[in-house]
């Protein structure tokens, strides 16, 4: 990124807005002086992390960690041979 900016005039960015950006995506900042004497800065912003890669971490639990959790606090899987039963059981079979 340069330390150099870009300067427009109102008459500048109201007919070409992407000029406006493009400055500032090439220089970090652009600046637009209205005829009152007034100046806004334009900057470029790092683009967001998306939500969605914070809250998966969330979502997907960290199952070897939480089979040992619970075996830490006394629980005892069953055992295979009851896996079919406990199967029909969820599904309303029985």
């Amino acid at each position: 990124m340069s330390t150099q900016a870009a300067t427009f005039t109102i008459q500048d960015f109201a007919p070409d807005v992407a000029k406006v950006f493009d400055a500032a995506r090439r220089f970090g900042s652009a600046s637009v002086r209205t005829s009152g004497g007034e100046t806004f800065e334009v900057t470029k912003k790092p683009a967001a992390k998306p939500v969605v890669d914070e809250v998966a971490d969330d979502i997907v639990p960290d199952f070897p960690a939480r089979w040992k959790r619970l075996r830490e606090m006394g629980l005892i899987p069953p055992p295979a041979a009851e896996n079919d039963g406990i199967n029909r059981i969820i599904a309303g079979e029985i």
